[in-house]
């Protein structure tokens, strides 16, 4: 059972069974605990955490442990620091007990067995632990009850005591919580979230709410992100910026690159489209701007482009430099697997000689081959049309006068070709049009550009087919 200050004023607390409780208190209001509820809200302040420092993690059911190693200098040393959380706390409705050290097990001691708020100057722990009570170590019931009964109640006693005789009588567990308390043992914590390798962090000197303010924001942390990368070579594959908002919510937005950026002004683009649909509330107080994913910068290549023809993977890879802004801005619209284009394949058959992939692959096995022009919109699949006469002469490699496509006949007045494509026979098992194809280019009376195809050889016994295939701008 847990007590609120109202309950332990009146002397109830913690552990007490509820009948005991309101044998004190008749007036007690009872209510069923919500542990899940309570973890989602421990979650939820371990992200709120993250405006101080990445490395936070929970503590049990009710406790944070945050490591704030190079961050203190940043909101004005470790008792300013200890001020703003505290005070943002309990503004947000917690009570709340804490204290710094330099291990998270004498923090914890502290936090719980000390004085509220203490702070414990570097080399100073022993001298700050050893008068609390040995529950402070985190040792469960039944060890303390039996460090009691041989007259062992504070860690100054304990501490003093060969190592061997306590495992021997009260298990490793309480040598273990020493050496954790007083930094024989390193306890690393484990953040919520992989902790990002670059970090940029600014707090509000007011609350801001206009979009330009958090865009002159996002400026600033731009420019010191983007500065860190530089130094280390690297370019970010996706940037999450974090808006800490008075009333303890965070926003978050997410963007991505296609590639490894690393200039403030192409990235402030990505951020552009989403910082207008969010709502700060009563106002935004901290922002940070984060890279989780980045990657070594491309080295500079300041050749001209080559022709598709000549050495396909160069021309691939430059190609991508130039399409990347236009890709993450696609990618970030719709999502980056959705953003595609066709790379070629080897195959005769139109419909099967381009294949989409991710926009930005940096491979090609095949370049696209130089040959008869092709269409600039492919039916994704043939379709039929009916040739007037019908059926066309035969004997001769002509296409028909006119033809009927969706219901209305186009003359031809110009034709091309034409081009013989055999079938793959070692694609039999594929789906689609057996058979040798003579394909057209061919200019209708309104000037419009058709590429039509007869499949199957006139000298075959059978009727012909004819299809469109394509259209030509």
């Amino acid at each position: 059972m847990a007590t609120g200050r109202e309950a332990e004023r009146a002397g109830i607390s913690a552990g007490m069974t509820l009948a005991n409780a309101r044998a004190i208190q008749p007036a007690l209001r009872a209510v069923t605990a919500d542990p899940v509820a309570d973890r989602l809200q421990l979650d939820r302040l371990v992200a709120w955490s993250g405006r101080y420092t990445p490395w936070a993690a929970s503590e049990g059911a009710d406790g944070l442990f945050l490591d704030i190693t190079g961050c203190a200098h940043l909101f004005g040393g470790e008792k300013a620091l200890c001020s703003s959380i505290a005070g943002r706390l309990r503004n947000l409705g917690f009570a709340l007990r804490i204290a710094l050290a330099d291990t998270p097990g004498a923090a914890w001691a502290l936090s719980h067995y000390g004085r509220n708020g203490s702070i414990v100057p570097p080399a100073k722990t022993v001298e700050a632990l050893v008068s609390l009570p040995v529950a402070a170590l985190r040792l469960d019931n039944t060890t303390v009850s039996a460090l009691a009964r041989v007259g062992i109640r504070r860690i100054g006693e304990l501490h003093v005591m060969a190592r061997a005789p306590l495992s021997a009588r009260f298990g490793p567990e309480v040598g273990k919580r020493l050496d954790q308390a007083f930094g024989a043992l390193r306890e690393p914590i484990s953040p919520r979230m992989p902790s990002a390798p670059f970090r940029s962090h600014i707090e509000c000197p007011e609350p801001i709410a206009l979009r330009e303010d958090v865009g002159r924001g996002l400026d600033r942390l731009l420019d010191d992100l983007c500065k860190r990368l530089d130094s280390a070579g690297r370019g970010a594959r996706r940037l999450c910026l974090s808006l800490y908002r008075v009333d303890g919510e965070i926003i978050e937005i997410a963007v991505g690159a296609a590639r490894p950026v690393c200039d403030p002004i192409r990235l402030a683009r990505l951020f552009g489209e989403r910082l207008g649909g969010f709502d700060p509330g009563f106002g935004i107080e901290a922002m940070t701007l984060t890279a989780p994913v980045s990657q070594p910068l491309p080295t500079a290549d300041t050749k001209p482009l080559l022709a598709p023809t000549e050495e396909p993977e160069k021309h691939n890879r430059l190609l991508a430099q130039e399409l990347a802004p236009l890709v993450d801005r696609l990618g970030n619209r719709v999502g980056f697997d959705r953003v595609v284009r066709l790379s070629a394949v080897a195959s005769h058959l139109p419909e099967r000689a381009a294949r989409p992939r991710p926009a930005l692959a940096s491979s090609l096995r095949f370049a696209w081959p130089c040959g008869p022009a092709r269409p600039l919109r492919l039916l994704d699949r043939p379709e039929r049309i009916e040739p007037i006469p019908s059926p066309p002469p035969e004997g001769g490699d002509i296409p028909p006068e006119r033809f009927r496509w969706r219901r209305v006949d186009h003359y031809i007045l110009t034709a091309e070709g034409p081009e013989r494509i055999a079938p793959e026979w070692w694609a039999a098992g594929l789906p689609g049009l057996r058979g040798t194809r003579d394909y057209w280019r061919v200019e209708d009376g309104e000037g419009r550009h058709f590429w039509i195809f007869r499949h199957g050889l006139p000298r075959e016994n059978r009727t012909l087919e004819w299809f469109l295939h394509g259209l030509f701008a």
